[in-house]
């Protein structure tokens, strides 16, 4: 199993702001829809990118990368 980072092909496509906005707001959302920790953390704790393009939860590029199917498909 590979684990996903943010230099995976997936992130090297260009958006506008706007859809970056929506984006996140989905991936917020959908976090917080599971009931895990606060959002403070939730930045800190989950979303947050360490050495090599990794995220500090290696589930996290995944869910942002299914947030923006989810909003890029409903344009």
């Amino acid at each position: 199993m590979t684990i996903p980072t943010l230099d995976d092909e997936r992130f090297d496509r260009l958006i506008t702001l706007r859809d970056a906005y929506r984006i996140m707001e989905r991936f917020v959302q959908s976090y917080r829809e599971r009931g895990d920790i606060p959002i403070s953390d939730f930045l800190d704790c989950y979303a947050s990118e360490t050495s090599g393009g990794r995220t500090t939860d290696p589930a996290a590029p995944d869910d942002f990368a299914e947030a923006a199917i989810r909003v890029l498909e409903k344009r």
